[in-house]
């Protein structure tokens, strides 16, 4: 459906169930969804461009192909989340707890760390305050 050719209603929804309902080439650009229930709700081939989450349960949410570029999560518990072969290039994480974090198999070339608490942080089995001892004693 071309924008030319949406037809620009408008419709204010309240206390209905659509559950099972589906939704083809429909545009809900500048829409709110308030105290919904979208539980195993599929969005699929979706321009999803500045969209907003506030107060937002994602629990078990699943984000499979998606273009994340410029997103910003704030805020967030993210515990137990899962990221697997994702392009992370000039990501910035600030202030965050990360306790437990693993990471396997990633590139770190030009990567940095700044102001940490590296208190049991190993890299390959070996705790990285010795690596850090080792090096100030030269």
């Amino acid at each position: 459906m071309s924008n030319e050719d949406a037809k620009r209603d408008k419709l204010e929804i309240e206390d209905t169930y659509l559950c099972g309902s589906a939704f083809t080439r429909v545009s809900l650009k500048d829409s709110t969804f308030r105290d919904a229930h979208l539980m195993n709700t599929l969005f699929e081939d979706i321009d999803a461009t500045g969209l907003r989450f506030e107060n937002a349960n994602l629990s078990d949410a699943r984000l499979h192909d998606v273009n994340l570029s410029k997103a910003h999560v704030e805020y967030a518990n993210l515990t137990g989340l899962e990221i697997t072969d994702a392009n992370m290039t000039g990501t910035r994480i600030t202030n965050v707890n990360m306790t437990g974090f693993h990471l396997s198999n990633v590139n770190l070339t030009d990567a940095s760390i700044s102001n940490g608490n590296y208190a049991g942080l190993t890299i390959d089995g070996i705790l990285v305050t010795d690596l850090l001892k080792k090096w100030a004693d030269g």
